[in-house]
């Protein structure tokens, strides 16, 4: 294959780098001569080509790499080059005769050696897109910090929130910054209501502040966050289910694969009471929400609670799983911080090259970490794993002292509020994006499913559905140490036609709970 890449590039009057060389004689021949022909139509200057050069022009070649025959090639070729598969406005669909899958949002991020000057354009892209954000709540008299002048007058300034501190009168003061300056305002306690809001400001959250003074002290008379609203829940208008999972940590030795596949059986239809499977004959989609193998170095002494140390053979064991689901069902698998991926977000998807067997599963959907996705009904549902869930319970006063840990969608509902998956720096490793800020929450989805927490929970915020997932895995020495406490094998599923939320148990414990959630019907439910 080698020799054919350098046939075509000398005949369109190119050469290859060895890196190159290497990267394209892994796709078919036909596609490699599309890209090589494509930098030829460019009519680049350079003849050499490099990694860079491939980079650089990336933008303009991009069409090539997202659609044909050979997928997963070209994905993989697109993942040695740490490059998303696909971009925001980009759509991949799947449709068969069972429903279709769209991935609506998925981040492009180009290779290049990170500098500070990179993350400098990132929070400034941030800002630009909280501004129009922002600027959709008729803000009054919206000002920048520069153009606020000696007199006494009232601004709303959009903002970063830079540092936070308690003055010896207990009131607040918030250093605030945007592109134009610096600037402190002063929250009194008075203000009950303005003191409650800016008490929950997050380091870099962006918000918009209502203010009175000068350019020596601004004085709060409101706060107002992004937040997101749904004006209406959504409903479809056949009788379809979607089933919400993650954490399945296979290959652990605390992996509950008997648990695992008592829940395949029902989902099969093949156990509960007739009700059950009837139920279970309407599932359509099974979402899969990261950390479906427990990896391997993820945490100090791992390889002690390893069944299986290799992570090749753990994906290998996963796909066997995935591949005992009926057919008729799409599963739409997402990373975590235990895949086989980077731990830096965006992630990417599973590499074919970690687990060629999971590119096999035919009913399977693969998508980065985090994915905007819509479903039949055009029900948009946000998948995030929630590496930055720890970080906001524990900057939180009201999440850290009233067990935040063990109602995750209290977690989601701060996310939602900002309008970002993680919005203080450090409290996730991400990649720097120049042009947009791949964590904010461009559109408001329909459903929010979130991991990570290893416990399931139901609640709804301004008529989004929020659902965090249960996990496979009895608790490890790792999370005891930490203050998790999970709750495993609960399986949350939604029914789109009447948005009927039930809870399945497939734990060795016989457990019946109720629960209401403004009108919504949720039933905890024991299997077995």
């Amino acid at each position: 294959m080698a020799n054919s890449v350098l046939r075509i590039c000398m005949e369109r009057g190119f050469l290859l780098d060895k890196e190159m060389l290497g990267l394209l004689s892994e796709l078919d021949e036909k596609i490699a001569g599309q890209l090589i022909d494509s930098l030829k139509n460019l009519k680049i200057e350079e003849r050499v080509i490099t990694k860079n050069v491939f980079t650089k022009n990336f933008e303009k070649i991009r069409n090539i790499l997202v659609g044909g025959e050979n997928r997963l090639v070209i994905e993989k070729f697109c993942i040695n080059f740490d490059i998303g598969y696909a971009k925001t406005e980009i759509k991949t669909e799947i449709k068969e005769e069972r429903g279709k899958v769209k991935l609506i949002s998925s981040p492009v991020i180009a290779p290049k050696k990170v500098e500070v000057l990179d993350f400098v354009k990132h929070f400034r892209a941030r800002y630009e897109q909280m501004k129009r954000i922002l600027q959709e709540r008729d803000l009054e008299n919206l000002s920048s910090i520069r153009k606020i002048g000696s007199q006494k007058e009232s601004y709303t300034i959009i903002a970063a929130v830079v540092n936070k501190r308690l003055t010896k009168n207990k009131n607040l003061i918030i250093e605030i910054e945007d592109p134009s300056g610096k600037a402190s305002v002063l929250i009194n306690q008075n203000k009950k209501e303005v003191f409650a809001k800016a008490k929950d400001l997050l380091n870099d959250d962006i918000v918009a502040f209502s203010v009175m003074g000068n350019s020596d002290i601004l004085f709060a008379n409101d706060i107002i966050y992004p937040d997101c609203y749904l004006h209406e829940k959504k409903k479809y208008d056949k009788d379809e289910w979607v089933v919400f999972t993650s954490d399945l940590h296979v290959g652990s030795k605390l992996f509950l694969e008997k648990n695992v596949i008592k829940f395949i059986n029902w989902i099969n239809g093949n156990e509960g009471d007739e009700k059950q499977k009837e139920i279970a004959r309407k599932v359509k989609y099974l979402f899969l929400v990261g950390d479906n193998i427990d990896g391997v170095g993820v945490y100090p002494e791992q390889d002690k609670m390893l069944e299986i140390k290799d992570i090749r053979e753990q994906y290998k064991r996963l796909a066997e799983i995935l591949n005992t689901i009926r057919k008729d069902i799409k599963i739409i698998m997402s990373p975590g911080q235990h895949d086989g991926v980077r731990v830096a977000e965006p992630q990417p998807i599973v590499d074919v090259s970690w687990s060629e067997d999971l590119h096999k599963v035919e009913n399977l959907v693969l998508v980065p970490n985090p994915a905007l996705v819509e479903i039949d009904g055009n029900f948009k549902i946000l998948m995030y794993h929630g590496a930055s869930m720890h970080s906001i319970i524990n900057e939180l006063d009201e999440l850290r002292l009233n067990r935040g840990h063990d109602f995750p969608t209290r977690v989601v509902k701060e996310m939602l509020k900002r309008r970002h998956l993680a919005p203080t720096h450090g409290s996730v490793v991400y990649i720097p994006n120049e042009k947009e800020d791949d964590l904010v929450i461009s559109q408001i989805p329909d459903v929010v499913a979130t991991g990570d927490l290893h416990r399931s929970d139901i609640s709804i915020y301004n008529n989004i559905l929020l659902i965090a997932s249960s996990c496979w895995q009895s608790i490890t020495p790792f999370e005891e140490k930490v203050g998790n406490d999970p709750d495993p094998c609960k399986v949350p599923m939604l029914n789109l036609k009447t948005r009927e939320i039930k809870i399945l148990d497939f734990s060795d414990t016989k457990e019946v709970e109720n629960a209401n959630l403004e009108g919504e019907k949720i039933k905890w439910k024991s299997m077995f």
